[in-house]
């Protein structure tokens, strides 16, 4: 049950999150102009590409203390990697921050800065993943959110409208929180002298992979946004933007399972629990296609000058099903198995592949739709490739496809010919009886494991 415990822990963690991405996806695009708000969002964009810099240490400490338990760990060497680690990210953030300044230019300036409270940040919070130490994690996200969100809501309250305030104070957030994580550190190892063998090159070798192949990921779900950046204008990228944001607030609960089941799989791999655990991801994916329908509604109310987005949205929420199983459970099993050069062929071939699908998609139509659904297809393509070829005990049979195919059908009949409230009843009043029906054995079993305990 400790599981169970640990995933309402980190969904509660992303609700809160959620809850704050919702109240700032909704008021920024209402305070700010489209341009300003597209130049946030474009920050927001480059700041994921930070932990590039750390070049796949903190990856190698994800992989190397997974399955472990807190106590479980060499302090002495632990506070060894941290140090190491630290200055490593200083040097790196110097040569950049001497860069920006060289070239004058403000957005990488802050950029540089932020180097180091988003990656020691993350080192800190993949230890926390790694030893199962779920409830730290969840406060580091809690804390973070109502941080940035109170800071941005003081803007707010200022009235102040330019960009560059709300990027500064969403980047003071990351260094209050690095604050706090840094001291509940030297609790940890308070009394314990550093002391081991740290060589970065070492680290990296075995991160580097890893770290390649969460850059391809970031990378399949970005290319939508790199061509609109390229060759449409700021207020495209800003609708683009915006719908994927609102993908992103529903996948924080789908990463929120997925980051608990990494410890869980490292420990020990149950194929029958993971074949299990596969249908029911599938289904909480399809009903979670349910929340279109009053994203539809707040942006046809409140946004108005959104509504081009709804599109992009719809048919990027289709693919839930698909990112569910992929982040919970495959991309887990790679790191679990400790196969981090085949996660990063499998992966650089997807994301291969959704070049070539994406570039076709553009030149085709040259439409932001006909990205978002380039996107879905990749994402349909690596599904299947993942349970017929790499993890063959979690192929899907007939009535997983025509579940699918259902689910597909329903959400577009829904979006096309009925009004928000009736589709998102409709909708999912149709996929929960389907899902009943079909995987009736799954629930209860499910229902069994409960009741024991397991």
């Amino acid at each position: 049950m400790q599981l169970i415990v640990n995933i309402f822990r980190v969904v509660f963690s992303n609700l809160i999150t959620l809850i704050s991405n919702v109240v700032l996806g909704i008021i920024l695009p209402m305070i700010l102009s489209v341009q300003d708000y597209g130049e946030y969002r474009l920050f927001i964009f480059y700041i994921s590409f930070i932990g590039l810099l750390h070049f796949g240490f903190i990856d190698a400490i994800y992989i190397k203390y997974g399955g472990f338990g807190e106590k479980d760990i060499s302090k002495q060497l632990f506070k060894k990697e941290h140090h190491v680690f630290f200055v490593y990210q200083i040097l790196i953030s110097l040569i950049i921050l001497g860069c920006s300044l060289l070239i004058n230019n403000l957005i990488f300036i802050l950029l540089a800065i932020s180097i180091i409270p988003v990656n020691l940040g993350a080192f800190h919070k993949l230890f926390y993943q790694a030893t199962g130490q779920f409830k730290k994690y969840s406060y580091a996200n809690i804390l973070y959110t109502i941080l940035n969100l109170c800071l941005i809501c003081f803007l707010i309250t200022m009235d102040i409208k330019k960009s560059i305030y709300y990027i500064i104070f969403t980047l003071i957030s990351y260094f209050i929180l690095l604050i706090i994580m840094e001291v509940d550190f030297k609790k940890y190892t308070k009394g314990t002298v550093p002391k081991g063998t740290v060589k970065i090159l070492d680290y990296n070798k075995v991160g580097i992979f890893i770290l390649l192949g969460n850059l391809c990921i970031l990378m399949i779900n970005s290319i939508g946004r790199w061509i609109v950046q390229f060759f449409f204008d700021i207020q495209s990228f800003a609708y683009y933007s915006f719908a994927v944001s609102m993908m992103n607030m529903i996948l924080l609960i789908i990463n929120a399972i997925g980051l608990t089941f990494y410890n869980y799989i490292a420990k020990r791999e149950d194929r029958s629990n993971l074949i299990l655990i596969k249908k029911i991801l599938l289904i909480i994916g399809v009903l979670a296609g349910s929340t279109y329908f009053i994203l539809d509604k707040i942006v046809n109310t409140l946004l108005p000058d959104y509504v081009l987005s709804l599109n992009i949205i719809a048919i990027s929420f289709v693919t839930f099903p698909y990112i569910m199983v992929i982040n919970v459970i495959i991309i887990n099993l790679y790191k679990a198995r400790k196969r981090e050069r085949e996660f990063f062929k499998v992966v650089f071939s997807i994301f291969l592949l959704a070049i070539v699908i994406n570039v076709l998609a553009f030149l085709l139509i040259k439409s932001m739709n006909m990205l978002a659904l380039a996107t879905l297809i990749t994402f349909i393509l690596w599904y299947v490739y993942s349970t017929n070829k790499e993890f063959k005990y979690l192929k899907g049979n007939k009535k997983e496809v025509i579940f699918l195919i259902c689910h597909a059908l329903i959400f577009f009949l829904c979006l096309n010919y009925l009004g928000w409230l009736a589709g998102f009843v409709i909708y999912l009043f149709f996929t929960s009886i389907i899902s009943l029906f079909i995987y009736k054995h799954e629930f209860e079993l499910l229902y069994g494991k409960f009741k024991k305990g397991n």
